[in-house]
């Protein structure tokens, strides 16, 4: 039923635009082990749908397969981020959202039609799972999901914030349905998955623009194929594109960001770079209290979230492969 709603909704929307050149087909087709939940004809050609609640870019690629199959793939949504339609267009996929925002390019046809925002909800009580510290705490939760059922004072240590954000970030988790109680005295983490996607998100909108220090360029010429053997000080790591080459050995960086704690002094007399307003390393203040793995980068987790903010396909195709290695099992 909530998918008869979505597609109802879409097909208004599309109904608006083209009148009689589109025409319901049918619900439900199956093709070759394909699924597809309806089949709308325009102007006398077959156009296939798919339906989600929301489209985030680490879907596309999945869809991408289903519209090689079909050829001609509709997608409708409730909500598509910004992200995801920069993908969904580049790989020729049409779109339909819950707003009435359009990208449908099937000849004769094309309408493009964006810019229609989200209806407001009414407001309500502020969650503190995901303040800025709420963030941090979740980070280190989605890290080790043992970590939930040991003391405050152990999680709070890990996050490197106050003691008393846990149990409102415990709340927070609980009222959105990420943790549940499995008896009297444990927690446990459910719905891992979305948890990810929404602290990814989070992440890169809240905190991670907050923790900017500066951007920098090396003197070494020869840095961009050397800098795997800098011999980084401290706790200093790789995070977002180094740290994902290191990962997977299949994404050439073209941005360096690193996460330290270092003073910026010491960072210009250790590495010898100079301070940048268009230089390609990016320093960021790092936020998490836990070992530094032996190739100085950052946990998996986060070199997912800065890869899948990028609007560059080989970094969302880098990102997919560490989802699928590193993350998808909880």
């Amino acid at each position: 039923m909530k998918h008869q709603v979505i597609i109802e909704n879409g097909f208004t929307h599309l109904k608006n635009e083209l009148e009689n050149a589109i025409e319901w087909g049918e619900f439900e087709v199956k093709q070759n082990g394909f699924h597809a939940d309806a089949v709308f004809m325009v102007n006398g050609k077959k156009l296939f749908v798919e339906t989600k609640n929301e489209i985030r870019p680490i879907q596309v690629e999945h869809l991408n397969e289903r519209k090689n199959h079909f050829g001609n793939l509709l997608v409708i949504a409730n909500y598509i981020t910004p992200n995801a339609k920069q993908l969904l267009k580049e790989r020729g996929i049409n779109y339909v959202d819950e707003q009435g925002n359009i990208w449908l390019k099937f000849k004769p046809v094309y309408i493009h039609i964006e810019g229609i925002p989200k209806q407001k909800t009414p407001k309500q009580k502020k969650n503190r799972a995901f303040t800025k510290a709420g963030i941090k705490v979740v980070f280190q939760l989605l890290l080790d999901k043992e970590l939930i059922n040991t003391t405050y004072r152990n999680i709070a240590e890990n996050a490197e914030v106050a003691l008393g954000t846990i149990p409102k970030v415990i709340e927070g988790l609980q009222a959105e349905g990420y943790l549940i109680k499995k008896n009297k005295d444990q927690l446990v983490m459910v719905n891992h998955a979305e948890l990810l996607t929404r602290w990814q998100e989070e992440y890169t909108q809240r905190l991670k623009p907050t923790l900017f220090v500066k951007r920098y360029r090396p003197t070494d010429q020869n840095f961009h194929v050397n800098w795997k053997k800098l011999q980084l000080q401290h706790d200093t790591v790789w995070g977002g594109e180094p740290a994902a080459d290191i990962l997977t050995n299949y994404l050439k960086p073209e941005q360096y960001i690193l996460y330290t704690n270092q003073h910026q002094q010491d960072i210009m007399k250790a590495y010898r770079w100079v301070p940048d307003e268009e230089g390609e390393i990016y320093i960021y203040k790092k936020f998490w209290n836990t070992p530094i793995d032996k190739n100085h980068q950052a946990p998996a987790l986060l070199t997912y979230a800065e890869l899948m903010d990028t609007k560059d396909s080989r970094c969302i195709e880098t990102a997919t492969m560490i989802y699928e290695q590193y993350l998808q099992k909880p």
